[in-house]
């Protein structure tokens, strides 16, 4: 299955390619109080959740209603425990479409992600275009008729914590991917939820337009800081800590040769890209975000 443009332009809709529908996931345990729900199909997309003493909290829900309603009936089954808060990491629509079941939960994220969730929902993502995305992709129709957008109740500026009798989850607005990124951290089980912050085992998703990659690169920094035993990605299998610094050195050294190629007078295609050890998912992938760097820090002031 091939990733679409949607993931980094916000006019768009998720659109699969032609392949044997398999919308199918797989839960797994992280640490004794953390669970993802992969999704293989999707660019080993993940969803998360932590569960507390009284309640769970799910970390974003998948690309399909279907998919969400199975891991939050799952997880209410297995641990005998409420589902109260789902946490959206970013507006992009494989970590929001699935939000249907969780609408009678607290649905929270930063503010900037109900502006950002407003704004689609009126200029982008509209009946006309869920009608033209069944019309190419018809075999998934009925997954996709399941889709509601549903702005969340609740929102933060920097940090937020909840708290279960002597548990607690903290999230931080981040910014970098996308102008709405935050990401999760369960100190308890030293757990990281990244979002799309990190996408494991994928040369970086850098050019959505309102993207930062000077918070992106602060957040990886304070990331840093914190206990970590398990990295969870937006995208990939679980990694640890030093997946971390690994990105983070490659983000400064995109930058260092960004900076460079401008200040010799080069276009976006002459930056000497430095080497990764991860592929781009698309062809796409690399060109875009030469073209947002080079203009992001051509207006960039040191």
């Amino acid at each position: 299955m091939r990733i679409s443009e949607i993931l980094l332009i916000p006019n768009k809709l998720i659109k699969m390619n032609k392949k044997p529908i398999n919308i199918s996931i797989e839960l797994k345990e992280v640490s004794p109080h953390t669970i993802i729900a992969n999704y293989k199909d999707y660019f080993d997309l993940n969803a998360g959740a932590i569960i507390l003493n009284n309640f769970i909290i799910v970390i974003d829900p998948l690309v399909y209603p279907k998919q969400a309603k199975e891991f939050r009936q799952k997880l209410e089954k297995k641990y005998g425990l409420p589902v109260k808060h789902l946490f959206i990491t970013h507006s992009h629509s494989d970590h929001i479409f699935g939000v249907a079941p969780f609408k009678d939960v607290e649905i929270f994220g930063c503010n900037d992600l109900i502006d950002n969730l407003k704004e689609k929902k009126e200029n982008a993502w509209t009946e006309e275009a869920f009608d033209e995305w069944k019309k190419s992709e018809p075999d998934y129709a009925k997954f996709i008729d399941e889709i509601e957008i549903i702005i969340p109740d609740k929102g933060f500026d920097k940090k937020r914590v909840i708290n279960d009798n002597g548990l607690h989850v903290e999230f931080y607005y981040s910014g970098g991917h996308t102008g709405c990124s935050s990401y999760a951290y369960f100190p308890k089980e030293k757990v990281l939820f990244t979002g799309d912050e990190i996408a494991a085992g994928f040369w970086p998703f850098i050019s959505d337009p309102t993207g930062d990659p000077e918070k992106w690169i602060k957040s990886f920094e304070y990331m840093l800081t914190l206990e970590i035993e398990a990295v969870v990605p937006g995208h990939g299998p679980i990694v640890k800590k030093n997946y971390i610094k690994e990105e983070l050195s490659f983000l400064n050294n995109l930058k260092e040769a960004v900076l460079k190629a401008i200040s010799e007078g080069k276009e976006p295609k002459e930056i000497d890209v430095p080497k990764s050890a991860y592929e781009p998912a698309e062809d796409w992938q690399i060109p875009r975000a030469l073209e947002f760097l080079h203009k992001y820090y051509s207006n960039y002031k040191i």
